[in-house]
């Protein structure tokens, strides 16, 4: 699935990428642009990015949309605002998707995007996936407009395709979005191009290069918003193990798609030169932790966020 992601470029940085990558979006045109804040931390029901073909097809316009589709025929707003469609949910057929995944495809814009991975104790623990190659995500989407009666005018909503895993994403999680590169991204605006076999193909795993790497847990709140979220966890500056020199552990390691996954990390065992240093740095640590004042600072260290 695809739950959260991060989308950080200001407008006109996204507009350049977006030309830069071939994908050409009139530059004049951002349709409700002012509903649109960069954010590394985009949640469900945030206002996203997307990319679509304008009303006459005559060319691709951004346009910023609720992220959670809102079908045409919802007269209220619905509790269930889905964020993403499953491509065997678009293959079986579906009443909230039959008629958009015909005429109303789009492209969702992302830098990266974040995924959960579960340990045996139970907990969870944040990856970050992003293009190898440092380029902008382009996931197939679908959206829809709908006239509420409890909203002014009409209000455009998205949702993100789906599909299985990668072999290089399986170990995180069973599902991920459909990635499209840009010459895919185009046949899937196409608007000559009713559903059909074409599309279909489309919706696959993605078989380009990806950096995958688990990132501060301070992504999960959807309140909370830092750079420091797409930044591998082991190389933010005062955690334990940079202050103690220790290397990353397996489930910290960065998961690339020419290298081993994390479980196959091995923690560097220190020689002797490194052991006489740590006993020298743990030494100097405790001769100074018997003034009051430099157990404050030591405290302070620790406690830092």
């Amino acid at each position: 699935m695809c739950g959260r992601f991060c989308c950080s470029h200001c407008a006109p940085d996204l507009k350049t990428d977006l030309t830069n990558i071939g994908l050409n979006v009139k530059e004049s045109t951002w349709i409700d642009q002012d509903q649109f804040r960069p954010r590394y931390n985009v949640a469900p029901r945030s206002f996203i990015p997307v990319v679509r073909q304008n009303d006459d097809k005559s060319h691709l316009v951004l346009q910023t949309m609720k992220w959670g589709l809102i079908p045409s025929f919802a007269k209220t707003m619905p509790d269930i605002q889905p964020i993403n469609a499953r491509d065997d949910t678009l293959l079986a057929g579906s009443p909230m998707y039959d008629r958009v995944k015909n005429d109303k495809r789009c492209i969702v814009v992302a830098d990266g995007f974040y995924e959960w991975k579960k340990l045996g104790n139970g907990k969870k623990v944040p990856y970050y996936t992003k293009r190898k190659d440092g380029q902008l995500m382009l996931f197939a989407g679908l959206y829809d407009t709908a006239y509420l009666k409890d909203h002014d005018g009409p209000l455009h909503s998205t949702t993100i395709v789906t599909t299985d895993s990668s072999s290089f994403f399986a170990f995180l999680h069973d599902r991920m979005p459909v990635i499209l590169e840009r010459d895919q991204a185009e046949t899937w605006l196409d608007p000559s191009s009713s559903w059909s076999t074409s599309l279909v193909k489309l919706m696959k795993p993605y078989k380009g290069e990806l950096d995958c790497y688990q990132v501060t847990d301070k992504v999960g709140s959807v309140s909370n918003e830092s750079s420091d979220f797409i930044v591998p966890v082991d190389s933010l500056k005062g955690t334990i193990s940079n202050f103690f020199g220790k290397a990353p552990s397996p489930q910290s390691s960065t998961h690339q798609s020419d290298t081993k996954p994390p479980n196959a990390t091995k923690r560097k065992v220190p020689d002797k030169e490194e052991q006489d240093s740590l006993r020298l740095a743990n030494k100097k640590a405790k001769s100074k932790s018997a003034s009051p004042l430099n157990r404050t600072h030591i405290t302070s260290f620790f406690n830092k966020k």
